[in-house]
């Protein structure tokens, strides 16, 4: 009779302890699950959270800039194209020039208002590592367009800026220049800097160059 009581509880513990070792396994699996969610979800947070704010600003209304407009004289360039995209903050101007050349001019922005002009040249060619060649080129090639350009922080004092920048970096230290540095023309309250973003080999003959004019935040 003491057999049977002993063996019996023997099987109640056992039967207990296999139950809380069911549920302790349980709810492991279930708060690893919960951590590898929360884990993937706020990494997904974190990398949209500059995109997500810009597009709820947007949305809200909240852009201090307004509705992007065209800033290519027609007069000078009749060869232009004006897309306002359906944000109505940001747009692309297309000019075709006459050797065939193009540019295009990227108008966007919220906190700050940007345009990148993007030329795609056959007129030059040169390794795209040698970035003070390029950034001669680019101030070249803003110059050429000026008098065809219709905007007031877009000027001959920022082409100036780039200038100096460029011709002391060459003078002192010519390895020191990098792509998106930022070239500030400090005259007024609001920020106003310059980037030369991108140097492109688009084929053998053909480069693209990006320059960037930026103002704020607004």
């Amino acid at each position: 009779m003491k057999k049977l009581r002993l063996i019996c509880i023997l099987l109640t513990v056992g039967l207990v302890s296999c139950n809380t070792n069911s549920r302790k396994s349980e709810e492991s699996n279930k708060l690893t699950s919960v951590a590898e969610t929360v884990t993937t979800t706020d990494i997904n947070k974190l990398e949209n959270s500059q995109t997500t704010k810009e597009t709820e600003e947007n949305q809200n209304g909240e852009c201090v800039r307004g509705q992007a407009e065209p800033i290519v004289k027609k007069k000078v360039y009749p060869n232009t194209t004006f897309t306002l995209q359906p944000d109505k903050l940001t747009a692309y101007e297309t000019v075709t020039f006459d050797n065939k050349d193009k540019l295009i001019i990227h108008n966007w922005g919220c906190e700050y208002y940007v345009l990148t002009f993007r030329f795609e040249t056959s007129r030059f060619q040169e390794d795209v590592k040698n970035l003070p060649f390029w950034y001669q080129k680019s101030h070249l090639l803003m110059t050429e367009i000026m008098n065809g350009l219709d905007t007031p922080f877009v000027t001959s004092k920022e082409l100036a800026t780039l200038k100096a920048f460029t011709d002391e970096k060459i003078k002192t230290n010519p390895e020191s220049f990098k792509l998106e540095e930022e070239i500030d023309h400090g005259d007024s309250e609001i920020r106003n800097f310059i980037t030369v973003d991108k140097i492109e080999k688009l084929t053998d003959k053909k480069f693209a160059i990006e320059i960037s004019f930026s103002i704020g935040p607004l």
